[in-house]
């Protein structure tokens, strides 16, 4: 799991959490911000997928019994 991935991970769960916490308070404007986390955070976490499979297939490969 690179960084990108790990990051993306902790804003997709600090949006929930405020997404859930403003139900409970009901603050709207706090489920929107955290709405808006989660979204950047699953972003953040498909480049950082995209990233890894990117660094994955341009990799140099070994040459095995050459």
């Amino acid at each position: 799991m690179n960084r990108d991935r790990f990051e993306g991970s902790v804003k997709q769960l600090k949006g929930k959490l405020q997404r859930a916490w403003g139900r409970m308070v009901g603050d709207h404007a706090l489920e929107l911000r955290g709405r808006a986390s989660e979204i950047a955070g699953s972003a953040q976490a498909s480049f950082g997928r995209a990233m890894a499979g990117a660094r994955a297939s341009f990799a140099p490969r070994r040459r095995i019994g050459a």
